[in-house]
């Protein structure tokens, strides 16, 4: 049931670039090991991680009933849904902190289960999915309790013309959210449980390997 050398400095890889909060090394470590596993093994795993924040999503768009149907759909029959309704959500504009993030999430575990992607391109979407639902937790995790602050985020707009931001120190409270010490924690700990997930199922692949071999 031992995880063979790629596998063990591909976790650590992803687990040291979570610490040290690389997102470009980290989602690369991350599409690598998805990788490794055999396709509906990652896909469920991605679909379990993003299936977690759904209940917090609906207290926001309680009227997207159809983001959990298509979510049953897939953990029910492994068969790719139509994209069409993601793909419209993902250019709306969402109110609540960190929903679009979500919505690009669920828009990637569909695009993951379209034939017409390569092999690549369909790890590169699930990776892309859980990176978007990590986002959306310390997003709604932070910004849920400065609401005030993420309005002004929100309504922050850019004038093309003038070259100028409607509330320029808006800045300022994106980087107060992304350097919080809740933010770091909370991020560092949800790529933990993630790596864990990934290496339990990993183990249960070798393991199954193993008896048949």
């Amino acid at each position: 049931m031992s995880l063979n050398l790629v596998q063990k400095q591909l976790l650590a890889d992803l687990r040291s670039a979570a610490i040290d909060r690389e997102a470009e090394r980290t989602q690369y470590a991350l599409k690598l090991l998805l990788g490794q596993l055999e396709y509906y093994a990652a896909l469920a795993l991605t679909l379990d991680v993003v299936y977690s924040f759904l209940d917090l999503f609906e207290s926001y768009e309680p009227e997207a009933t159809w983001v959990r149907s298509l979510l049953v759909q897939i953990a029910s029959y492994g068969m790719a849904p139509d994209d069409t309704q993601a793909e419209a959500a993902v250019l709306q504009r969402h109110d609540g902190p960190g929903i679009a993030n979500y919505m690009k999430a669920v828009y990637d575990m569909i695009q993951a289960m379209q034939s017409r992607h390569t092999p690549e391109a369909r790890l590169s979407f699930l990776a892309s999915a859980l990176v978007n639902t990590v986002i959306t937790e310390v997003a709604e995790a932070w910004y849920g309790e400065h609401i005030e602050d993420w309005e002004r985020v929100r309504t922050n707009t850019y004038d093309a013309r003038t070259q100028s931001y409607s509330d320029p120190d808006a800045s300022q409270i994106v980087h107060d959210f992304w350097m919080d010490a809740g933010t770091i924690t909370l991020e560092r700990s949800i790529w933990h449980e993630i790596a864990a997930r990934i290496e339990k199922a990993l183990e249960r692949q070798t393991s199954r390997s193993e008896q048949k071999g």
